[in-house]
């Protein structure tokens, strides 16, 4: 095992360039939908060139490139993922400081994108250089990635950033860390499943003689809101070991859309449902629950139609607790932060399956101290920087230098 005290010394010695690249990151809007990562892309490929690294643009679409930067030649690979674009920042008025900023305030960088996930994407960057100059793996040996990729704020099922890494054969790795701040070491995560249920009725004038003799009009809107009521209590309230505290969820009416006009009776009414999956449930038993309730609803109301449309679908994944890249994790955050941290499974969904469904073990989850993802004053701590690097080349080093193999 590598010295934790000599990989935090090295790593401090980064810490004042990886905290101007991150600010350099945040300042530039990568939102997904409204900023291509071109140019957050642009800047991480200018930092590995200064770095002197070997790097790429790789992309299926040229103005949502993905960040390849690799170290060594070797045949034993590992990838350290972050993804390049975000959220929206929301109001602006919510935040402490523009949301664009990258301010550094008690010790924190606040930003849009801070947390999730620029700040991972500059230590992973830093940690190839620590690799590279404190001679910490043999390059003729070992090859190590760092990787921000695009559009996975879409919905994490996007064929533009990890998966067009992999269809290419671009990061043949052993393992992986997927590195979003975290306190937890992430084994994995929940699946996720969105359907849109979409209620077709008949509109009539809501004051019509027609209307109150029940001859004319099929109101979609409650047809739909009895269907959502339902679907909340369809699914058993099941749980399981690696992801403690949660539960398979069905959410209705995420969002909800109805009616054409104040005197109207609804003709159209739509709802988005969340579903999230754990290990062993299928997206699919779960659609064939999903149809049954609304072919039962529609027999009840003469003249509805109802009908469903996928808009997300991805599997849980899991790595067992006891692989070597989880053991080697659990060391090396106890020696760097003095605590042992949990092992188990995120609640949100996230590329990792991608990379596990092609058999490389990944962290789904795994980097510095930060938090508001996804709302206001978003920020990451700026001392949890070399920390996070010192942990990244430990654990690099233990699984690269293995002598066990395992699946």
């Amino acid at each position: 095992m590598l010295s934790p005290e000599a990989l935090l010394r090295s790593a401090r010695r980064y810490a004042p360039q990886v905290e101007a690249f991150l600010g350099d990151l945040v300042r530039i809007p990568s939102v997904n939908g409204s900023h291509p990562e071109k140019a957050a892309a642009e800047r991480a490929f200018a930092e590995a060139q200064r770095l002197g690294l070997t790097a790429a643009l790789p992309a299926r679409d040229p103005q949502r490139p993905n960040f390849l930067a690799e170290w060594g030649r070797g045949r034993a690979g590992f990838a350290l993922i972050a993804h390049m674009d975000t959220v929206a920042a929301g109001d602006p008025q919510a935040w402490s400081c523009p949301p664009f900023a990258g301010e550094v305030r008690g010790g924190r960088l606040l930003g849009r994108g801070a947390a999730d996930n620029k700040a991972g994407l500059a230590c992973g960057l830093y940690t190839l250089a620590l690799l590279r100059d404190e001679g910490i793996l043999d390059p003729d040996a070992a090859r190590v990635w760092m990787a921000g990729v695009a559009d996975e704020e879409s919905g994490a099922c996007s064929p533009l950033g990890v998966r067009y890494l992999l269809d290419e054969g671009l990061i043949p790795a052993q393992a992986a860390i997927y590195t979003y701040t975290s306190d937890i070491i992430c084994i994995g995560h929940r699946g996720l499943l969105r359907f849109r249920v979409l209620a077709r009725g008949r509109a009539v004038h809501s004051g019509s003689p027609a209307w109150s003799r029940g001859e004319e009009g099929v109101n979609a809107s409650t047809g739909l809101a009895e269907v959502l009521l339902r679907l909340e209590k369809l699914l058993p309230p099941d749980s399981h070991p690696a992801f403690p505290g949660m539960r398979t969820t069905l959410t209705p009416g995420t969002l909800l859309h109805g009616g054409e006009f104040e005197s109207m009776v609804p003709a159209a009414a739509e709802a988005l449902v969340d579903v999230r999956l754990l290990p062993g449930m299928s997206a699919e038993a779960v659609l064939a629950a999903v149809e049954g309730v609304l072919r039962e609803v529609a027999a009840a109301r003469p003249g509805l139609g109802l009908s469903l449309e996928v808009k997300n679908r991805l599997p849980a994944a899991l790595v067992p607790a006891d692989h070597r890249l989880v053991r080697a994790a659990q060391d090396y955050t106890r020696l760097l932060t003095g605590r042992s941290w949990p092992v188990e499974g995120a609640g949100p969904a996230n590329e990792g399956y991608m990379l596990i469904e092609q058999g490389i073990p990944t962290l789904c989850g795994f980097g510095p101290t930060g938090g508001g993802a996804h709302a206001a004053d978003e920020w990451v701590d700026l001392a949890s920087l070399p920390v996070t690097m010192a942990m990244y080349a430990g654990i690099i080093h233990a699984v690269l230098n293995s002598d066990t193999e395992e699946n």
